[in-house]
């Protein structure tokens, strides 16, 4: 479990043009993109269940981020946005790849469980 309070106007400035320009239409306003991002970073970093995000001003609506975080893993969005922060975190040294570990029974190919 990790801790996370939001992303810095730098990282935001570096993971803003990963995103979608904001969807037209009619409907529901556009939410604040930094605050959805914020949001599905915290589940994603500390683990919480969706019901146990913050509320506050740097938060977007969990039902919001929640509805957003689908459409984002659709577009191939948030992978990109992982990437750019492991890229980041890389750079900054804050990576020790001499003490990475992979559970393959988490494995996303087939047969991941089995072993094979």
């Amino acid at each position: 479990m990790g801790r996370f309070s939001g992303l810095t106007d730098m990282q935001w400035k570096l993971l803003q043009p990963l995103l979608p320009p904001v969807r037209q239409g009619v409907g529901r306003p556009n939410p604040d993109l930094r605050k959805v991002l914020n949001t599905i970073l915290y589940v994603e970093i500390t683990g919480c269940r969706w019901c146990d995000v913050p509320i506050g001003e740097c938060w977007a609506k969990r039902s919001t981020a929640h509805e957003w975080l689908g459409w984002f893993n659709e577009m191939g969005i948030l992978d990109k946005v992982r990437n750019a922060i492991l890229v980041m975190a890389d750079l900054a040294r804050l990576v020790d790849w001499e003490k990475g570990a992979v559970d393959g029974s988490f494995s996303p190919w087939e047969g991941g469980r089995a072993g094979s």
